[in-house]
């Protein structure tokens, strides 16, 4: 449901509010079951279509295929007023709020059957014990609901305060509640009228919890300010620039670990027992003689937030083509890292926090760089024809504590460390063409091509090289996200060889290309009355556009291109053909 209203109040002043409630849910059912659940719904008629699952480097097998429900329920207030006038120059003002109530419930099927993990591609070997499993995990289903609200009020100017010369300014405030979870007594209490009074509370005192008062994030002013000159005052030319301060929503959903992980009741077994992990207890046996396993959040968190700069010209060349130069630097701070802060001594292995297994520990230390040239060429349509022309050399980088699962990845050293490496957006170069021509008879044709380079490949590993408990470890010369980034293969392939692998010469660095191209004929009826025949030809070619090559260290298949980008972003050719009436 949608509604609004606008009101002119004279010819400087409108104010315009809206109103919208919608409700939508997200549906993953298990493979096969064709089902639809109420979150928290874990009967046989859905949990009988989970199998054990079984991953190797290069292959996973069974699951639930991550089944989850989640429906949403959104209501939204906003109004924003606005005048337009002579004061010292010409103004643009405009000023709004906006008011968001949203409730939203999940769940999730987890492994119940558990999950173990084999170091190579090969079949489970009582004599070999390089085949041995390195790590076996089984969780519960879970379920929370999180409702939370959203704030924000902001006030802008557009000044033209002189011939050719406009000055942006504006200053924004945001405001989340309920999404650093602050109250966890009602959250709970919210679990518990769905699943019982037995999980409307935690088993066990969580010291972290101290400080829950200083939790969420109330500073988030984001001030913005930019200008346009135009030079000679003729519309050939602008230089612009600005400089903006945004703050990042938080996503409800990354924040259920911390009221889950009692439902969940993660069982992490390293160099575990093949086949019966658990060696004839059962599942709550288990549990009894070890501390459990916890999610918690740092009561420090902030909104992860951003300074943005760009800087650009544009120029108008003859009467049909324009040049553009923009160079755009973003840097992010504050976004979420998961580290384990309750990893046992290296030589006492006893753990800072003995009543816990492994703690994972969600702090606001992750940090992102981005940097941009953008370069676009332009012909407008004259001479029944036009094309537009685009290059972006970009670079990213992350800033944060690498990390797996909660584990680190540096298998030479013990502990936890902020590294700068490639980040998982890193594609240096993209080129798009695209035109139009207009033909004889009332027909188009009209084509787009696009071409980008490789991302990073991040290598993995399901080994644990330092006995920290997490079998996600690199060894010495390898660097996260290094795929396509200066891998070092020697440093792969020395470790490859302990493990009885052979030697990698290369890895396939897959980038992107694809050419769509579209025909349309309008055929005039009469009167307001036409018919339009279209025709679509999406990737011309057929080409085969591979994902990021296999990243597991200890697979055979690593460096290889084994699959393709999903068909939704890298479709195989297909043929569109449609009608258009209008009347």
């Amino acid at each position: 449901f949608v509604g609004g209203h606008t009101w002119i109040i004279n010819q400087h002043v409108i104010n315009d509010a809206r109103v919208q409630y919608a409700y939508a849910k997200y549906e993953v059912a298990p493979p096969y079951s064709h089902g639809s659940w109420e979150p928290g719904d874990f009967g046989q008629d859905r949990l009988s279509f989970c199998t054990p699952v079984t991953n190797y480097p290069s292959l996973g097998l069974g699951g639930c295929g991550n089944s989850q429900m989640g429906p949403e329920k959104r209501l939204q207030l906003k109004n924003d007023f606005s005048w337009t006038g002579q004061m010292r120059g010409f103004h643009q003002m405009k000023a709004g709020v906006a008011f968001s109530n949203i409730n939203f419930r999940s769940d999730s099927l987890g492994s119940p059957l558990g999950t173990y993990t084999f170091p190579r591609d090969v079949l489970y070997n009582p004599a070999d014990p390089t085949t041995y499993p390195t790590n076996w995990t089984n969780s519960l289903p879970t379920y929370a609901e999180i409702p939370v609200k959203h704030f924000a009020v902001y006030v802008q100017d557009d000044w033209q305060f002189a011939p050719g010369v406009t000055l942006n300014v504006g200053l924004r405030y945001d405001r989340q509640t309920g999404n650093f979870n602050e109250n966890l007594d009602d959250l709970l209490s919210r679990i518990g009228a769905k699943l019982g009074p037995g999980f409307a509370q935690y088993p066990l005192p969580i010291p972290f919890h101290d400080g829950l008062d200083r939790r969420g994030d109330n500073n988030n002013f984001g001030p913005r300010v930019g200008f346009a000159w135009d030079p000679g005052n003729t519309g050939r030319t602008n230089i612009n620039g600005g400089y903006g301060l945004f703050y990042d929503n938080r996503r409800t959903l990354q924040n259920f670990g911390e009221l889950t992980w009692p439902q969940s009741r993660t069982i992490t077994i390293p160099n575990p027992a093949f086949p019966d992990a658990l060696q004839g207890q059962s599942r709550d046996q288990y549990l009894s003689r070890n501390p459990p396993n916890i999610t918690v959040m740092e009561n420090d968190e902030v909104n992860a937030y951003a300074h943005q700069f760009n800087l650009g010209l544009s120029r108008m060349v003859g009467r049909s083509f324009g040049v553009t130069a923009n160079w755009i630097v973003v840097r992010r701070y504050s976004d979420r890292d998961t580290i384990d802060v309750n990893l046992p001594d290296p030589v006492t292995r006893v753990r800072p926090y003995p009543q816990f297994g492994r703690v994972n520990y969600w702090q606001s230390t992750a940090d992102n760089k981005y940097q941009a040239l953008l370069l676009r060429v332009e012909r407008r349509m004259s001479d029944s024809y036009q094309f537009m022309l685009s290059y972006t050399l970009s670079k990213a980088d992350d800033v944060n504590y690498k990390t797996s699962g909660g584990g680190r990845v540096f298998g030479e050293r013990y502990g936890y460390y902020k590294v700068e490496s490639p980040g998982l957006a890193d594609r240096r170069h993209r080129f798009v063409a695209s035109g139009i021509v207009q033909l004889p008879w009332n027909a188009q044709l009209s084509l787009i091509a696009d071409l980008r380079s490789s991302l990073p490949m991040n290598p993995v590993s399901s080994i644990d090289l330092n006995g920290d408990g997490y079998a996600v470890d690199l060894p010495a010369g390898v660097q996260p996200f290094s795929g396509c980034r200066g891998l070092n293969l020697d440093a792969v392939n020395a470790f490859r060889a302990t493990r009885g692998l052979g030697a990698v010469t290369e890895v396939a660095c897959p980038g992107f290309a694809n050419v769509d191209v579209r025909f349309s004929k309008v055929i005039e009826l009469g009167g307001a009355r036409r018919l339009e025949l279209i025709g679509q030809l999406f990737n011309v070619a057929n080409r085969a556009n591979f994902n990021v090559p296999s990243n597991n260290i200890t697979a055979s298949t690593f460096g290889q291109s084994t699959s393709l980008l999903p068909n939704i972003n890298a479709p195989s050719r297909q043929i569109e053909l449609a009608i258009r009436f209008q009347f």
